[in-house]
């Protein structure tokens, strides 16, 4: 099984003719020459699709009529999601999405009413709160997203959608494989207020996910996060989640840059988690740490492991193309042998370039 992690896309005006002239046919480009070695099965994104609520996209010439485009999503998937569907004769089934926190619109948030509700909210209400918030009680801010989430996949039977967390089955070599797409993003803003604490989001989203995945039998399951679980006020009980859980790894965002860490030895097998490099955002990018790029995995369910290669990819301003990423590992690929599948674990001294906290960008 193949699987295609985009993450931190950040589409707006300032990227879109850059976007449009080069990098869009190099990334499918990229595609087709891998999916012709082997048939990508899944394209996931975890967040930040679009830059400040995507509405920027609306000065994009050709874009500005809200009669016709009257979600900022309607333009991303317009602009990026379909060509890539296209050249890949690829099925829109299967491109999955969380939001991060630029896919809110702060435009919908209420300070004087989130003030009070950052104050009074705690790990020990949140899911609670977490219940109200499934008619959007508290996250005006993410309904764009998550209506244009619903409207995506609604004619998936295989697809269940919620405003909190979703789920997606994928059947490969008849096995079930799950996906839960957390939500993380629901609370997020930019402006600070004094009684801001450590990001939630209710980690019965993941409870929720499990069980429900449960009935559809899968025997391999992902998560999809935008944040890093440091990110969060809950970071300790999510760490529980992953232990006792049978998610094998889970896929994030956020930081822009490449980095794969594991996590935790659970009571199922081992959970990963794997950061991606923003995948467009600034493409002219300087620095080469925070150059668009994208990750490629390969599974194979016979192994122990499972995770038998993740191919890492880096654009190339200069020469408009994709190739393999040595900021992220030596040769740029973690592979795993016939006989152990892949053994990331014991390479990360030698192959991932770590940074500094303070170097990361969100």
């Amino acid at each position: 099984m193949r699987i295609v992690h985009l993450s931190d896309i950040h589409l707006s005006k300032s990227n879109f003719e850059e976007f449009k002239n080069t990098y869009c046919d190099a990334l499918i480009r990229d595609l087709l020459e891998f999916n012709k070695l082997k048939k990508i099965d899944v394209i996931v994104i975890t967040g930040d699709l679009v830059d400040k609520g995507g509405q920027s996209l609306y000065e994009i010439d050709g874009f500005e009529d809200k009669s016709v485009y009257p979600n900022p999503y309607n333009i991303f998937e317009k602009i990026f999601i379909n060509p890539i569907i296209e050249a890949l004769r690829f099925s829109k089934d299967n491109f999955l999405f969380v939001p991060g926190n630029h896919d809110i619109d702060e435009s919908k948030i209420l300070l004087r009413d989130e003030y009070e509700l950052t104050k009074n909210i705690s790990i020990d209400n949140i899911n609670d709160h977490l219940k109200e918030n499934l008619s959007f009680k508290y996250s005006e801010r993410i309904r764009n997203f998550k209506e244009f989430e619903e409207e995506f996949h609604k004619e998936q039977s295989n697809y269940q959608y919620s405003n909190n967390q979703s789920v997606f089955y994928y059947k490969f070599e008849n096995v079930n494989i799950g996906f839960i797409l957390i939500n993380d993003s629901w609370r997020c803003r930019s402006q600070k207020l004094g009684v801001d604490k450590k990001l939630m989001f209710g980690v019965n989203q993941f409870f929720n996910g499990v069980n429900i995945l449960k009935g559809f039998d899968t025997k391999f399951n992902i998560a999809l996060l935008h944040h890093p679980i440091e990110e969060f006020e809950e970071e300790k009980e999510l760490e529980r989640c992953f232990n006792i859980s049978d998610v094998s790894f889970y896929l994030y965002g956020h930081y822009h840059n490449s980095h794969f860490k594991k996590h935790y030895q659970g009571s199922f097998d081992n959970c990963f988690g794997i950061r991606g490099r923003a995948s467009l955002n600034k493409i002219n990018e300087f620095n080469s740490s925070y150059q668009p790029g994208y990750q490629i995995i390969d599974l194979d369910f016979q192994f122990k492991e499972k995770i038998t290669a993740i191919h890492y990819r880096h654009y190339k301003y200069d020469f408009n193309h994709f190739d393999y990423d040595t900021n992220a590992c030596l040769k740029g690929i973690e592979r795993g042998n016939s006989d152990k599948g892949i053994e990331l674990r014991n390479n990360l001294k030698n192959t991932i370039h770590f940074l500094n906290k303070s170097q990361f960008e969100s």
